[in-house]
């Protein structure tokens, strides 16, 4: 127990450990939407393509957040775009923005003779950086996706299992299409603080990932996501403090693990453990 609390005797651990439960809450349950969407190459993309964005936030000194999330919901804008119109799939649309906004950042932190860790945090994670004002944003931009996907639940949950058929039933497809997108795009931008953008993909994919092993209710799986988000923010957090990991490093590892162990113990590999010798029990009927 004591080591449990001795760590939040620190200010800054109390903000990192508010902010990072908010984030894994926040990524695990969009994350269930986008796993299920299979739109997890596109928060790949906008993660790695936000760098550009963010390069530019730091050579002309405005803020990150803004700046970050106006040029990333505009890049998740035109990614939708180009797959609506140009007809092409989602993926080579994410793949043609993503490399090309990567390259524009990267050739931008080239030209410079050296960054400080405010950008390098938001590239590989600084969870034990988060300021109040950090926490207040990340706060209120949960609270407002959260909120979002709570009042418009049954629409976004038809649009993920089948877009054709919540078209076809009289919604507005694109909308929710693109709405999916800008909150992909401004949750990338917040969680970037806590695991950075090279690792963000880990908490908004595999905690959903994970519960996907263990269910295919969509309420269960909506509740496994939270507490395997939770877990691995968690988990994490603690591992990087006390053994002086990168936070986002640890945090991802932990949520790999988590599915790993899903993968291995979920009620769908039992035959595949049964043929290795391990368990008896019968098959649950379906």
């Amino acid at each position: 127990m004591n080591a449990l609390l001795e760590p939040l005797q620190y200010t800054f651990m109390q903000y990192a450990l508010l902010g990072t439960l908010t984030i894994g809450i926040l990524c695990a349950v969009l994350g269930c939407y986008v796993v299920l969407s299979r739109l997890a190459f596109i928060g790949e993309g906008l993660a790695h393509g936000s760098l550009a964005g963010l390069a530019l936030a730091y050579v002309l000194h405005w803020n990150f957040y803004l700046a970050g999330n106006l040029y990333t919901i505009a890049l998740a804008l035109v990614i939708g775009a180009i797959h609506e119109k140009a007809k092409v799939s989602i993926d080579t649309a994410i793949g043609i923005l993503f490399s090309a906004s990567m390259a524009a950042g990267i050739a931008i932190i080239s030209t410079l003779k050296s960054y400080t860790t405010d950008l390098s945090g938001y590239l590989f994670g600084s969870v034990l950086a988060i300021t109040p004002s950090d926490l207040e944003i990340i706060l209120l931009a949960a609270a407002l996706i959260l909120g979002i996907l709570i009042i418009f639940n049954k629409e976004f949950i038809l649009y993920a299992f089948d877009p054709e058929m919540a078209e076809v039933a009289g919604l507005p497809r694109a909308a929710l299409h693109y709405t999916m997108l800008v909150m992909i795009a401004v949750t990338v931008v917040i969680a970037a603080r806590t695991v950075g953008i090279i690792l963000i993909t880990a908490l908004l994919v595999i905690p959903a990932a994970a519960a996907f092993q263990w269910t295919r209710s969509w309420r269960r799986m909506l509740s496994l996501s939270v507490v395997f988000g939770m877990g691995s923010a968690v988990f994490g957090l603690y591992f990087s403090y006390y053994f002086n990991v990168a936070s986002g490093a640890s945090i991802a590892l932990t949520a790999a693990l988590l599915f790993s162990l899903s993968f291995v113990f979920g009620p769908r590999r039992k035959p595949w453990r049964r043929s290795l010798g391990f368990g008896t029990a019968k098959e649950p009927q379906t």
